[in-house]
């Protein structure tokens, strides 16, 4: 019998589409559908009230909406990866200078790639409010929106993304790791009373992710989580022990992954 697994993420990548192509979820009696977020906030809230069984998102509202609403989120899958988003602004923003008294556009305003954005500006400098406004517009398309119809002169964009209008890419925050992982989150209650249908997901992801990235090396990747949470509390927001345990488990990913 088939299931159908409900989740959500920010984008098709290929990952997904190589398992598609390739049988892997069928090959598992997975049937997935894909939700596209177009807000961290929505996506994770809607992961809390039962509405995904699997998210890709930023560990950062993992931890969010673990620390702060109380959420029983779970990572099972944590693989190295590249935190691929670019500081994009306005064509009147020529350094961190011109940021002063201007709105800068964000996902949401607590997680995401908005905590890297901090370390930017503080590096340069500048203080949240006092000089610059974070102001939410959701993801992607909302940010770049926002900017083009000048409510915003910079946000978080997708790397490599075709920019128009004069926008340019005057920073990443790439340089600011060391390393970084992508993950993958359920709720803590549903791993638990879903445990073979979880691994038959992960089965099927991880032996997709090794087929594409040609080698079946793969392993859980705590140190990007670790990063990952040093960068939230280097800005103030972690509210407990740089442990990442606390919010992730390699035994799925383990029993899961590739041979």
């Amino acid at each position: 019998m088939t299931d159908t697994l409900h989740t959500s993420s920010f984008s098709r990548n290929a990952v997904h589409t190589h398992a598609l192509e390739n049988g892997f979820y069928a090959a598992e009696d997975l049937e997935i559908e894909v939700d596209i977020t177009q807000a961290s906030k929505t996506q994770m809230a809607q992961l809390r009230d039962g509405v995904w069984d699997v998210v890709s998102t930023n560990f950062d509202n993992v931890l969010y909406w673990s620390e702060d609403h109380g959420s029983d989120l779970l990572v099972v899958s944590a693989l190295d990866s590249l935190p691929r988003q670019d500081l994009v602004v306005r064509p009147e923003i020529k350094s961190y200078e011109d940021f002063r008294g201007t709105v800068i556009a964000v996902d949401a305003a607590e997680s995401g790639y908005v905590t890297p954005l901090r370390i930017l500006l503080a590096n340069a400098g500048l203080k949240e409010n006092d000089d610059y406004t974070l102001t939410e517009f959701g993801a992607t398309d909302g940010r770049v929106a926002a900017m083009a119809e000048g409510k915003a002169v910079g946000a978080m964009v997708s790397e490599g993304r075709k920019l128009h209008d004069g926008m340019w890419v005057m920073d990443a925050i790439a340089r600011l790791y060391t390393h970084y992982a992508s993950i993958v989150v359920v709720r803590r209650e549903w791993a638990e009373a879903n445990e073979s249908l979880l691994l038959r997901y992960l089965r099927a992801h991880l032996g997709a992710t090794a087929a594409h990235e040609g080698t079946k090396d793969l392993s859980f990747a705590w140190e990007g989580l670790r990063e990952m949470m040093q960068m939230r509390s280097d800005v103030g927001f972690l509210r407990g022990d740089i442990d990442p345990t606390r919010f992730a488990t390699e035994r799925y990913f383990e029993e899961a992954r590739p041979r």
